[in-house]
């Protein structure tokens, strides 16, 4: 089944509204999430199918006439048919990966003259004892003082193989090269009397992209039918958005088999149920030395798990139009972690199956994407 590419073209600035409320307590301005929630993206892509077939949204969920699209884009939070992969960010039409956050940078004033970085890599370390029991912890296979995860850092497919094979980036693309935020401040109306709301004042901080840059998403799971470039409401506010379909959906290669020795990294948000642990993995002793560790299957490969790089929890709920009222915030797994593996078999039967499945709760929303890298003792 082929995937599509959708890309969303920013026609203004966006908003993706984080997961607090506007009079929540001590919320003096609300963020954007980005790049947006895979829920908001998901939408727009059903809302162009319905719009395409002429669907009349207020009888779409009960009337038989509509059966058809409801089996192919779903009701509410099931999907029907379609599959998505993403969403991600894109720059001249080539899609970006986050960068993992076991790659540590630290740049002089030297080096931030002449644009340049030393790297430096996060593996498990020695065991120690704490709240998990005797665990490896990531250490830095070299200490160098200063060093920083790069947050808010996207790498090129050519980057992101070599990353995953040992080496460093050459070219790493930072928030301020793909977007920029914009403070926003508003007031309610009374659109009756056409007035404005005295004390219901807001603020909000809207996305900017650079010239260049769009979010895409791969779609799957839809009709041969061909559907045409469209400009539709987008995200909080319903800011225009500009739907150019434009081939078939990137791939990142597979890297060449180096080790048993295997990293994880997350290319989209994973919905691991609360926790930070996939399915299925149990803590397990190790040897003589009593290390714990964790072992499981993904995907029928079998797995031990020494340790991990974790970012900051993501927290997406939104609105949920069927039942017109806020969804329960979710806590996800953010794009960027990295998990240090063993495998249990082959090796390249792992890494072939891995690389670029999906693992954790709502996989047709393209959570929990997958990279394959390799990791040294």
């Amino acid at each position: 089944m082929s995937t599509q590419l959708w890309c969303f073209e920013a026609l203004d600035s966006w908003f993706f509204r984080e997961s607090r409320p506007h009079g929540a307590v001590g919320a003096s301005e609300l963020a954007s999430l980005f790049p947006p929630p895979a829920r908001t993206v998901a939408g727009a892509v059903r809302t162009l199918i319905g719009e395409v077939t002429g669907v009349d949204w207020r009888h779409f969920a009960s009337e038989p006439d509509w059966a058809e699209l409801r089996e192919l884009i779903g009701v509410g939070d099931k999907l029907g048919q379609l599959m998505l992969r993403g969403p991600f960010l894109m720059k001249d039409g080539s899609r970006l990966y986050p960068a993992p956050l076991h790659l540590l940078e630290q740049t002089s004033e030297l080096q931030a003259q002449e644009n340049k970085s030393t790297y430096v890599r996060l593996r498990p370390g020695a065991p120690v004892s704490c709240d998990l029991g005797t665990v490896r912890l990531p250490e830095m296979s070299t200490p160098i003082p200063g060093a920083k995860p790069l947050e808010q850092v996207w790498l090129t497919d050519t980057d992101l193989l070599t990353v995953l094979t040992g080496g460093t980036p050459r070219n790493p693309l930072r928030k301020i090269d793909l977007f920029h935020e914009e403070p926003r401040l508003g007031i309610a109306r009374d659109n009756a009397r056409r007035t404005v709301k005295e004390s219901l004042l807001y603020q909000t901080r809207h996305i900017r992209l650079a010239e260049g840059v769009s979010v895409g998403v791969g779609v799957s799971g839809l009709w041969d039918k061909p559907l045409a470039n469209s400009v539709l409401r987008f995200g909080g506010e319903g800011r225009p958005a500009g739907i150019r379909i434009a081939g078939e959906c990137p791939l990142l290669s597979v890297p060449a088999v180096r080790s048993q020795n295997i990293v994880l990294l997350l290319l989209t948000h994973a919905d691991f149920a609360g926790t930070w642990l996939p399915a299925g993995f149990k803590p397990v002793p190790v040897g003589e030395s009593g290390i714990d560790c964790w072992r499981g299957e993904l995907h029928g490969i079998t797995l031990t798990l020494h340790s991990a790089c974790i970012g900051k929890a993501v927290r997406e709920g939104g609105w949920d139009l069927v039942t017109r009222q806020p969804r329960p915030v979710t806590g996800l797994v953010p794009a960027g972690s990295v998990y240090f593996c063993t495998v249990d078999g082959d090796p390249e039967v792992a890494v072939k199956t891995l690389h670029g499945s999906h693992i954790g709760d709502d996989l047709q929303l393209g959570r929990g994407e997958l990279a394959v890298g390799f990791w040294q003792e």
